[in-house]
């Protein structure tokens, strides 16, 4: 199987937590994009044009960070990251969902400044002000366990915020964000967690993509100035 995509997205990461917490790295192999996202060429394979998408052996592509995530707990061995507890997997899908409806989508502005040096001032505006608020004070509200975020062991809850943490402490800071202030269980989680052996390799994957497009930005500046 192969994986499509970048670390640097968050979704694409939370695809390699999972595979990581089962202890099945290994089995994925993760490869950059053919094409920019939304392209024709991009669309050819996968019908969004976003990453990430996993290719399956028959030829088959799925889509969807989360989708992907399910499929592969489902079928790889491991440990299982849906709780067996109906409630505690329903608020584990809950986060993971509050993250991809109302998180992500308020950091990516904020991302794009960095990673893509387009900054959209009224987007970043909102996202700040509204979005990004409101996105966290669900999180706040979805945040159940102790150690972890739902129930009593890693769950698809933790694998849909650790890539999302790198993008507030990388990004966030940028902007004088400070995600902790006024989120005391979010905070009590990232600290409990902040120094596992998932949460380094993850971080370190994202930063290691994260320098990969700073230096296509710097080649690219240092071209136009030539």
């Amino acid at each position: 199987m192969k994986l499509v995509g970048v670390s640097l997205s968050p979704y694409v990461e939370r695809v390699l937590i999972t595979l990581d917490a089962k202890g099945m790295l290994d089995e994925v192999e993760l490869a950059l994009p053919p094409a920019s996202f939304g392209t024709p060429e991009a669309r050819a394979v996968n019908p969004s044009g976003k990453i990430p998408y996993l290719l399956l052996p028959d030829g088959m592509v799925l889509s969807e960070g989360q989708v992907i995530a399910e499929y592969l707990n489902d079928t790889l061995s491991g440990p299982d990251l849906m709780p067996s507890d109906p409630l505690h997997a329903a608020r584990a899908k809950l986060l993971a969902r509050t993250v991809d409806l109302y998180v992500g989508i308020q950091t990516a502005p904020l991302a794009k400044t960095i990673t893509r040096g387009i900054r959209d001032e009224a987007a970043i505006e909102l996202a700040l002000e509204e979005g990004l608020p409101f996105g966290l004070d669900l999180l706040e509200s979805h945040i159940t366990g102790e150690q972890y975020a739902v129930g009593d062991a890693f769950s698809f809850g933790d694998a849909a915020l650790i890539p999302h943490m790198f993008h507030f402490l990388v990004f966030l800071k940028e902007f004088d964000v400070d995600v902790f202030t006024g989120w005391p269980k979010l905070s009590a989680w990232w600290e409990k967690n902040r120094e596992s052996d998932i949460v380094t390799r993850s971080h370190g994957r994202m930063a290691a993509s994260l320098e990969f497009f700073l230096e296509r930005i710097r080649a690219a500046k240092a071209q136009q100035a030539s």
